[in-house]
């Protein structure tokens, strides 16, 4: 199909349509465009982001659990355990915050490989909470649990040493307090062992000194009782020992893992950012080359349009003022199916029956002419239309009658040498009809007198 067939009244319409098209698939470009930045955007804000804030926050909420614990360990104030366990939950929730966003996202495999630190904040509470317990049986201060115990018997002790007097006994139980100092001052096995020794020591003396024998089985059950109270405060000691380095060593795999989340979460953060950011300048690059390309599209089509329907306009004005100035063998190539086309089609037949104006003006001036010589000229063999078709029709008819007549003037010659001619058989209107009656006539008659005389003839 080509241009030329397009019907100008739809030519207008197909090109803003064309342009509206184009516009809209560069407006769609940008819509898709601007969807996926924001889809990229929302997912940077939802996930990278979102997981570094966690991380930042399991950071800040094990600062303030290891604020708590170590509160607690100066003050042995119980209330503690309930914020440290606030914090704790706090982090492990913002690190089951950081799972949910991490399960589904195979390029997070960094971050979920260190999420076992949920495992290690659960045991750090535990063994915190743990410790706290084994706090209140030992004692939270010196009156109370197994140390009130403790320095209860010690003072027992003491004062039923006191009154009696044994000064190398006194002595030895001194020693003896001195290195249970020592040992509750640095909780060094070597102080511990040295109680007992002590304590053996004193025993053996006062089985050799001259005090009567409930004296000696008073002082025997205070010692026992203070030696039974001692050792328990040692064991909670080793627990509590024990306990400590269990919860060093899950704060020290905590603070690391949250560390490297917070590390990861931040590298994610500024890569998603950055591509991101890339995605956008490359989709705006493109978005305005190929805006730039769409206008260009639009003008070269408006352009090419306005110039074949102007182009055409201006070859069917010259064909015009070529018929107008009288030249009716003047020629156009326009063709095609859109108004400038049938009006170049319509000029043609137009100059074609100007043609046949003229050629019937030819033909009748001939046909006068001959007439006026006494010749009867041929009949008009061009196929006309319209009234075109009746004028050639006329004049052929008249040709036609003309040759009657000289079928006539045939026969008068005939007769005029003495012959009897035929009778004409034709079919004759008007006065030939007459002409031709008298004429077939005057052949019956002769033929009535037998013919002509041959003095006649």
């Amino acid at each position: 199909m080509q241009l030329s067939d397009i019907p100008i009244r739809l030519k207008l319409p197909l090109t803003i349509g064309a342009g509206l098209t184009l516009f809209a698939g560069v407006v769609l470009l940008y819509t898709l465009t601007f969807h996926q930045t924001i889809t990229r955007y929302e997912h940077l804000m939802t996930h990278e982001v979102q997981i570094q804030h966690s991380a930042q926050k399991i950071t800040r909420q094990m600062f303030q659990a290891r604020r708590a614990e170590k509160d607690f360990l100066m003050r042995k104030d119980t209330a503690l355990l309930a914020t440290l366990n606030q914090h704790v939950d706090l982090a492990i929730q913002e690190a089951r915050t950081i799972e949910q966003l991490t399960q589904n996202d195979g390029q997070q495999k960094e971050i979920i490989q260190r999420l076992v630190l949920i495992e290690h904040l659960t045991r750090y509470r535990a063994v915190f909470t743990e410790m706290v317990a084994l706090w209140q049986t030992k004692g939270l201060d010196h009156q109370d649990g197994e140390q009130g115990k403790f320095r209860q018997a010690a003072r027992t002790l003491e004062e039923t040493m006191q009154p009696m007097g044994h000064q190398e006994a006194m002595i030895d139980y001194l020693n003896m307090r001195r290195m249970e100092k020592d040992y509750l001052l640095r909780q060094e096995e070597e102080y511990l062992q040295g109680v007992e020794k002590l304590a053996a020591d004193l025993e053996k003396r006062l089985h050799k000194s001259s005090l009567n024998s409930k004296e000696k089985e008073q002082v025997q059950k205070n010692l026992t009782d203070y030696l039974t109270a001692f050792r328990k405060v040692a064991a909670l000691d080793r627990q509590l020992e024990a306990n400590r380095l269990l919860l060093r060593e899950n704060v020290r795999k905590v603070e690391p893992l949250a560390d490297e989340i917070e590390a990861i979460a931040d590298r994610f953060a500024d890569e998603t950012t950055a591509q991101t950011r890339q995605f956008a300048e490359k989709a705006a690059l493109w978005i305005f080359l190929i805006s730039i390309i769409t206008i260009l599209v639009c003008g070269f089509l408006s352009i090419f349009m306005v110039r074949g329907i102007v182009r055409s306009i201006g070859a069917l004005w010259r064909f015009a003022h070529d018929v107008a100035g009288g030249n009716l063998e003047a020629k156009t190539d326009l063709s095609g199916a859109d108004e400038i086309g049938q009006l170049a089609q319509v000029l043609r037949d137009m100059v074609n029956r100007m043609r046949a104006i003229r050629l019937i003006a030819d033909r009748m001036v001939m046909i006068m002419a001959l007439i006026g010589r006494g010749a009867v000229p041929e009949e008009i063999t061009v196929d006309f239309h319209g009234d075109f078709q009746k004028i050639s029709n006329s004049l052929n008819d008249m040709i036609r009658r003309l040759r009657e007549l000289r079928n006539i003037a045939g026969q008068v010659d005939r007769v005029a040498k003495g012959e009897i001619p035929e009778k004409l058989t034709g079919e004759f209107q008007g006065d030939f009809k007459r002409i031709n009656d008298a004429m077939n006539t005057i052949i019956d008659k002769i033929q009535e007198i037998g013919g002509f005389p041959a003095s006649e003839v």
